[in-house]
């Protein structure tokens, strides 16, 4: 009777795994969702033949068998939470978290220092703890702990709703699974029957819901919708643009005789604007770039976990800033902030160019907005070899960053801008580029004086190129990647 729960749960976990796969492939959130079920899988089985054995050696088999399991449990989920706020300075914590369980499992399959033996309850037997069983236990407070703060910061930090919903609905799944740990008590013969499942299982079915329904893996279906659908009339405004261009001299021209000739008054023309019909084809042609270029940019950003390095190629890092400065859509008045200091046309960095393009977007976009901020400043941009590196160099003139704000700028969901002005993944995104090419990006910054963001890219055939990070963090820097 007593081992129908643990079977039927298992069995549900073992479903959770293979929907959410199935409906989101091998991502980097999907997978320590899916390790999380299959734990559980494992873990629940083992149970429900536990609590039927009658054989004492069969008994220590499965516990040791299922705490196996157990072990890495908490883990897992720090490692799903890690990768839903995308907070790559937590991997090194990770890796320790991963090799503790490590060692723990080999000392619980080696020795009875976590689990020793069993206890006979009356819903059948269950592991017992072991003098070393408390290490786990406070690695479990801790994991736990930190990826309930990690989501409950991330969710502080974003202004974005759809974004305070999916990491609050994650909160309250690790709040839930924290509840679990009621089990422990049993390890320590407190005679009931572990509830643990119940919330282990809601736990995973809210975060099941959250990756399927509420935007984990969906932005990448709709941008790609997106994409596509706006993607063929856009094309088609733009050649019609190009059509109208190519046809309104001879047009122009035409009329233009028959004024002259008093064939039709002069209707189209003032003198102060001789050339404004020409001109808006041009402004159509630029305006479909430019919504072209902001639409690649956010499938870019959603889709960068599934980029292939092997694309990467060397690009002229003076076409990318050309480039970037012809497809960004500059307001009036806004393309005379920006100045670019000479840069040699030799200068070649190993990567993506669209999306070093779709980085300067950002670093412009940022730059624009604080200047427009605070009323006056400027923009330089400059480039230089150093070290095995294409060292670009993006300074504003602007507001700066507060001292205090300025470890946080690359952090996902965090924003300064006014609510629903930004989503904080601007930086984060220019961050994870960098990281994909090898290379790093940091910041410098002085209040009220200037911001200064420099871009480490390795040059094609450096070490750094080859996945070797040799240069030191710049100093009296924040540094990333």
């Amino acid at each position: 009777m007593y081992s129908i729960l643990p079977a039927f749960v298992s069995a549900l976990f073992l479903g959770f795994g293979t929907y959410v796969l199935i409906r989101e492939g091998i991502t980097r959130i999907s997978v320590p969702f899916a390790v999380m079920c299959a734990t559980t899988f494992v873990w629940q089985g083992t149970w429900a033949f536990l609590f039927q054995t009658t054989n004492p050696d069969v008994a220590n088999l499965l516990v040791k068998f299922g705490y196996l399991f157990i072990l890495f449990l908490p883990t897992a989920l720090y490692h799903f939470s890690i990768e839903v706020v995308s907070r790559r300075g937590e991997r090194p914590v990770l890796l320790m978290s991963y090799s503790l369980c490590v060692v723990l499992a080999v000392l619980l399959m080696s020795s009875n220092e976590i689990v020793d033996g069993f206890n006979t309850f009356f819903f059948g037997d269950y592991p017992r703890a072991g003098r070393l069983h408390p290490v786990h236990v406070v690695q479990t407070v801790v994991v736990v702990s930190r990826s309930a703060w990690l989501l409950f910061d991330a969710r502080r930090h974003t202004s974005a709703a759809g974004a305070r919903k999916l990491l609050g609905l994650c909160l309250v799944g690790v709040v839930v699974y924290s509840l679990a740990a009621v089990d422990y008590a049993v390890n320590y013969a407190v005679a009931f029957y572990p509830p643990g499942f119940i919330f282990i299982t809601t736990s995973l079915g809210i975060l099941a819901v959250s990756i399927v329904r509420y935007g984990l893996m969906g932005p990448y279906l709709v941008l790609a919708t997106m994409a596509h659908e706006v993607a063929t009339p856009l094309a088609a405004i733009g050649l019609h643009a190009d059509e109208l261009r190519s046809a309104l001299p001879e047009l122009i021209r035409g009329y233009r005789l028959a004024v002259q000739h008093q064939l039709c008054e002069d209707t189209l023309y003032s003198a102060e604007e001789p050339d404004r019909l020409p001109a808006l084809a041009s402004a159509i042609r630029r305006q479909v770039n430019s919504t072209s270029a902001v639409m690649e940019m956010s499938l870019a950003s959603m889709t960068l976990h599934r980029l292939d390095k092997r694309s990467f190629g060397a690009h002229s890092m003076t076409a990318c800033v050309e480039s970037a400065f012809e497809r960004f859509p500059f307001r009036p008045g806004e393309r005379e902030l920006v100045s670019v200091a000479h840069i040699d046309p030799d200068i070649q960095f190993s990567g993506s160019d669209s999306l070093l393009i779709f980085v300067l977007f950002n670093l412009l976009k940022n730059s624009l907005h604080a200047i427009h901020s605070a009323g006056n400043g400027h923009i330089e941009i400059g480039a230089h070899r150093r070290d095995g590196f294409c060292v670009l160099r993006f300074s504003d003139t602007g507001p700066g960053i507060a001292p205090d704000v300025l470890p946080q700028i690359f952090e996902p969901f965090y924003s300064t801008k006014a609510h629903g002005r930004g989503s904080g993944m601007g930086l984060n995104f220019c961050r994870r580029v960098c990281d994909a090419f090898g290379g790093s990006i940091s910041c410098e910054s002085e209040p009220g004086v200037h911001t200064t963001f420099t871009l480490r890219l390795p040059e094609p055939g450096s070490a750094a190129d080859r996945g070797r990070h040799d240069l030191p963090p710049p100093s009296r820097r924040y540094r990333v990647g």
